[in-house]
């Protein structure tokens, strides 16, 4: 079994084992995020596209880490820990070269109008390591849709090609066919982008931003041997 289902009454979710990717996100109104799959760019590549996927341990480029653009979680095969009608919960052990003792657990909750992901990270390990974590959701535009409102502010899509990071604990995002809110108590800064190849704009709660181009700020940043950490996002509709 790769891909689980949840239900909430008439809202629908799929979640793959490959990534933890929360694939389709949908209610009798359409899709909420961009069905997830392979696009073609301009320079001919295939690029991954759409659902809802975490970036773990990083977001953006690795930087002096070498790890992968966003990380490990989206490209790793998680295992299933429990399912119910309208929570899965997944899990993965290591993942990449100096992540061999993080663990990590991945929580869907699906509501009639709302999906919570809560992302929890132990340091299994006798040295700190760097954990920086985001979500990336593509939310599904109109056909054309070239501007979207985000707290109110009009942005025309093609300025989304260069990221535009905002900060803060909510942030509202006005599309023409519905309005997303969005929450986070500890992914405070937001990344806004897209690259068009697809009808979608990305909201991206984020502990940091592109943080892992920069020496490492501290504390904040560093999970201790044996420590716990827990990031939660939250969409509403």
């Amino acid at each position: 079994m790769d891909s689980i289902e949840l239900w909430n009454g008439s809202t629908k979710a799929l979640v793959s084992l490959g990534g933890a990717w929360l694939t389709n996100l949908s209610d009798d109104d359409g899709d909420i995020l961009f069905p997830k799959r392979r696009l073609e760019a301009a320079d001919g590549k295939k690029k991954d596209r759409g659902g809802c996927h975490v970036c773990l341990p990083n977001f953006g480029p690795g930087g002096d880490s070498e790890l992968l653009q966003h990380g490990f979680g989206r490209t790793s095969l998680w295992t299933l820990d429990s399912q119910s009608i309208n929570t899965v919960t997944l899990t993965l052990d290591g993942g990449g070269v100096g992540y061999e003792r993080l663990s990590s657990t991945l929580t869907y909750t699906l509501a009639s109008r709302s999906m919570r992901m809560e992302l929890i990270v132990q340091n299994r390990g006798d040295h700190p390591l760097r954990v920086a974590p985001a979500f990336h959701p593509y939310f599904a535009l109109r056909a054309n849709e070239g501007r979207v409102m985000i707290d109110g502010e009009p942005i025309d899509i093609q300025d989304l090609e260069d990221t535009l990071f905002l900060q803060g604990e909510k942030k509202q995002l006005q599309l023409e066919r519905r309005t997303i809110r969005l929450a986070s108590k500890n992914l405070l800064t937001w990344a806004a982008w897209t690259d068009r190849i697809g009808e979608y704009v990305c909201l991206e709660p984020t502990f940091a931003g592109n943080s892992f181009l920069l020496p490492v700020s501290g504390g904040d940043e560093l999970l201790e041997p044996q420590n716990v950490r827990t990031y939660i996002a939250e969409i509403s509709w």
